[in-house]
């Protein structure tokens, strides 16, 4: 089953990369690989999310959650994969087609892939497909203040910090503050590409990561 997105899928491979980042809509064929990839870091999921029960991380669960996001028109959920298997997940919800034309932006890459760039360059594909294929205006993002490599890897999608907004998430049982970003699509390139997207190659498992460009921070 392939999610709406617009009659087209939203996978894309990098060219040049060592390791291919794409992304696509989630499917209910991927319960199975959703669940083995998040059983490893289930203590990090319940903490930043404590309403996941026991049931979330079963294959069924998986199934369930997609299924009701499949009936709401204000979510789209996507899978990230590198080099065809799924790394990670990203969320755009509270779509917003009234005068704000505007999405939130949420984003997950499992434990053992991290390191590698891959939710900067899944990012850089959820901006173009909100930009191009929904025909938002803005994204926001929330992160936690002492999460550098993920709110680099929004500024590397030329995410703005707006501010802090001041004990945001109990997490762990204690309230984090949390650094708002947003970006618009008045930045998007004349190629249709954030910053990230045209990015250089990025390394195998254990590979070293290549030079950054001027100005440039090496992917999150």
């Amino acid at each position: 089953m392939t999610h709406r997105c617009y009659g087209e899928a939203v996978d894309r491979a990098h060219r040049g990369l060592l390791v291919a980042v794409g992304l696509r809509p989630w499917a209910l064929s991927d319960a199975d690989e959703l669940t083995a990839l998040y059983a490893p870091a289930r203590s990090e999921l319940v903490a930043e999310a404590p309403w996941r029960g026991p049931e979330w991380f079963t294959a069924n669960g998986q199934r369930e959650r997609m299924s009701a996001i499949f009936d709401d028109p204000s979510v789209e959920g996507f899978v990230i994969t590198a080099s065809g298997a799924i790394a990670g997940h990203i969320v755009l919800d509270e779509i917003r087609r009234d005068v704000l034309q505007s999405a939130g932006l949420g984003y997950w890459v499992a434990p053992s892939q991290r390191g590698r760039g891959i939710a900067t360059l899944g990012i850089g594909l959820a901006v173009i497909h909100a930009f191009t294929r929904f025909g938002l205006h803005r994204i926001h993002a929330t992160v936690d203040l002492e999460n550098r490599p993920s709110w680099r890897a929004l500024e590397r999608n030329d995410f703005h910090r707006v501010g802090v907004v001041r004990g945001f998430a109990l997490i762990g049982g204690r309230w984090h503050d949390h650094y708002l970003y947003q970006r618009t699509a008045d930045g998007l390139g004349a190629g249709g590409d954030p910053p990230a997207v045209a990015g250089q190659p990025l390394p195998l498992d254990g590979g070293t990561p290549p030079p950054a460009l001027e100005n440039e921070t090496p992917p999150a």
